[in-house]
């Protein structure tokens, strides 16, 4: 929202500071015009139209088409984007068929999972600590939009293949990454090296 956000990421730049650029995918034509950065990310919250009314309570009537376009604007870009989301359980930790095409549309560098972490009664927020996942519910959960972005690509074989390449389990936390970007396969083998 910031309009001169790309000025800004210039300044940046010009002092030799890397730039992480965390959006709501809210402003597509923003991703679509500002220059490469370190890294951009796409908060991903939510697999459906209905759920991501539901949980970001966007600002904008056409929310859902605007996250679609700014994912479809990652896959343009030519730098290191990540797709982001955060695991509530009982909100959005189903439906991951959905997440795979969100993600699908990008083809994204990076799908950063993690588990929300709880803060504490909010007025703004009915969330509660049986809302947090557990790591191993994060790490089951990758797995299987790491099946389906496969499944997908089976069908599309222009789609990137995504592994799990690290977990963190202190921060609830795992990643998937593009094969062709980030890891080296033994032809031998089929052994995966990440870099």
């Amino acid at each position: 929202m910031y309009p001169r956000i790309d000025e800004f990421l210039g300044e940046l730049h010009r002092r030799q500071i890397s730039t992480f650029l965390v959006t709501n995918g809210q402003h597509p034509k923003a991703i679509n015009s500002i220059r490469p950065i370190t890294q951009l990310y796409v908060s991903v919250d939510a697999p459906t139209q209905e759920s991501l009314i539901a949980i970001d309570r966007p600002l904008f009537n056409d929310a859902w088409q605007r996250l679609k376009d700014s994912l479809l604007a990652l896959k343009s870009k030519g730098q290191r984007t990540v797709a982001r989301l955060t695991v509530v359980k009982g909100w959005n930790s189903d439906e991951v068929e959905g997440y795979a095409k969100l993600i699908a549309l990008g083809h994204v560098s990076l799908v950063e999972i993690k588990g929300v972490t709880f803060c504490g009664k909010s007025d703004a927020s009915n969330l509660n600590m049986s809302n947090t996942p557990w790591h191993h519910e994060v790490v089951a959960l990758a797995r299987i939009l790491g099946s389906e972005l496969g499944k997908l690509r089976d069908e599309d074989e222009t789609l990137p293949e995504y592994d799990l390449a690290c977990e963190h389990k202190h921060s609830c936390s795992v990643l998937l990454a593009r094969v062709d970007q980030f890891c080296s396969v033994d032809p031998g083998t089929g052994d995966r090296t990440w870099r």
